[in-house]
């Protein structure tokens, strides 16, 4: 029979606040600052493919920051999560909203455009050069950044353990049944 010593385990979390952000900044660091080095290099791996296979299936235009009609990207919200690769979009979007206040301004995104918000005309292109692949890629990255928020409730908070507590009611209660 399992005894509660089975299921006791030290981890030190160090400082949650650091391994949570790292965690945001780059998938899988705040594991490895704290210590889970597999952990961490399989969620660096499967968020950063995932990201990049979205990435790439869209030509590189699935992330962008857009909180306008008749564009309201309501994933970039979920694409945020993925960290330190949503950030240039947040960067785009002021540049060019910022550019689009000013009357006879051309309107020059940095990056040489990647990442900014399309124009009305530029995002019906996307779709029709891209056709399904442009959503495809848009789940993708949206699912990377979803996937990277449970990584960064993990590295705050710790795993999650269930068993240990559940072995230790069933050993107070046959504890309890052998005293009788």
């Amino acid at each position: 029979m399992a005894t509660d010593d089975e299921f006791e385990f030290e981890l030190d979390l160090k400082n949650r606040n650091v391994a949570a952000l790292l965690a945001w900044l780059v998938p899988g660091v705040g594991h490895l600052y704290q210590g889970r080095t597999s952990k961490g290099i399989v969620i660096f791996l499967s968020i950063s493919l995932l990201f990049i296979t979205g990435l790439q299936m869209s030509g590189g235009k699935a992330v962008y920051c857009s909180f306008r009609n008749p564009d309201l990207r309501w994933q970039f919200v979920g694409q945020f999560f993925v960290g330190s690769a949503s950030v240039p979009a947040i960067i785009q979007n002021r540049v060019v909203r910022g550019q689009e206040k000013k009357l006879g301004v051309v309107i020059k995104p940095l990056f040489g455009g990647k990442f900014a918000p399309p124009t009305s005309t530029e995002r019906l292109q996307w779709h029709e050069d891209y056709h399904a692949y442009f959503q495809m890629g848009t789940l993708y990255t949206l699912v990377a950044g979803l996937l990277n928020l449970f990584a960064i409730f993990d590295a705050y908070c710790g795993p999650f353990v269930l068993f240990r507590e559940l072995a230790t009611k069933e050993d107070e209660s046959k504890e309890d049944e052998s005293n009788l």
